[in-house]
């Protein structure tokens, strides 16, 4: 007879990388699983309820809208996550029902709720957003778009420094979240992420930092305002493939110039990545460096995926 194991939802979690609110969510609107109930009203749930869940978190993460699939079978979901040549594109375009419309309308609810400084209204509708779009969709039409929006309001005075720091407390754990949920394997590349002396906004390497564990590396984040001496110590003592910096304000600092070109003595088999919007303001740097200047999330994605195997 088959041996029928039960799991409370702290343990679906932990099975699937699926927050316990998520899954919540994902019952209550879109019923894609229908777990028992003890008599104190606790979820119970099957394997094959686990199973679900794991994949449908598998396919969300491919790019498919957890509204279109959340009733599929075990087979019809099997099937979706199987890898394919589309998976070989990375492609991540937005499926149907999930588009530009409904990721403004989202983005404007976030910018409303910034505005008003409701940090509480803000993180819920960040969760309502990761429920409603895939991981990545979620950094592609949410994160980046919400991060230009703030920027552009911030340097226009439209917005002040505690709307910022309010977004970036809770975006910050959030993206951290993120990159948790991937299960990254021992043997897995490994990259630094952090910003450099002077640079001070963090976002845009947790960014990269959840798109890089979304393609299998191992990432190790090291905050803000590093010195690239530190950096430079820690890329040998973790035996690092790679290290991405994020550059967004000031840009062309004569002392960040000079700061970055001590990093001529990391190792040659030590590749850099540079993005953020001032990065392009380094490039004469960079170039010395042989550093890769990234502006695409996509584009960042497939470089490392090529790095990856060699």
């Amino acid at each position: 007879m088959k041996n029928i194991k039960n799991y409370s939802i702290k343990a679906v979690a932990q099975e699937t990388g699926l927050t316990m609110f998520v899954i919540r969510a994902w019952e209550k609107r879109y019923n894609a699983v229908v777990p028992k109930r003890t008599d104190t009203n606790r979820r119970i749930y099957s394997s094959e309820d686990v199973e679900k869940l794991k994949l449908l978190f598998k396919a969300t993460q491919k790019g498919h809208s957890i509204r279109n699939i959340a009733n599929l079978s075990l087979e019809d979901l099997q099937e979706m996550v199987t890898p394919n040549q589309e998976d070989l594109n990375n492609s991540i375009e937005p499926k149907a029902g999930t588009g530009t419309n409904d990721s403004d309308e989202q983005l404007n609810l976030l910018m409303k709720a910034i505005e008003e400084l409701d940090s509480e209204r803000f993180e819920k509708e960040l969760n309502n957003a990761s429920i409603n779009f895939s991981q990545p969709q979620m950094l592609e039409l949410i994160i980046i778009p919400l991060m230009k929006r703030i920027g552009n309001c911030w340097a226009d005075g439209t917005l002040r420094v505690v709307h910022e720091h309010m977004v970036s407390v809770i975006v910050s754990s959030f993206l951290l979240n993120l990159k948790e949920t991937y299960k990254i394997p021992n043997n897995a590349p490994k990259i630094i992420f952090s910003t450099p002396i002077g640079q001070q906004h963090e976002l845009g390497a947790l960014v990269a930092g959840a798109a890089a564990a979304s393609v299998g590396w191992k990432v190790i984040y090291l905050g803000t305002n590093l010195p690239s001496t530190e950096l430079i110590a820690a890329s040998e003592k973790l035996n690092v493939k790679c290290i991405g910096l994020s550059l967004v304000y000031p840009p062309s600092d004569p002392d960040l110039k000079r700061e970055l070109s001590k990093l001529k003595s990391l190792s040659s088999k030590v590749k850099i990545f540079a993005g953020g919007r001032s990065a392009i303001t380094y490039s004469d740097v960079l170039k010395d460096l042989n550093a890769k200047i990234t502006i695409n999330l996509n584009d960042f994605k497939r470089e490392l995926q090529e790095l990856t195997y060699e």
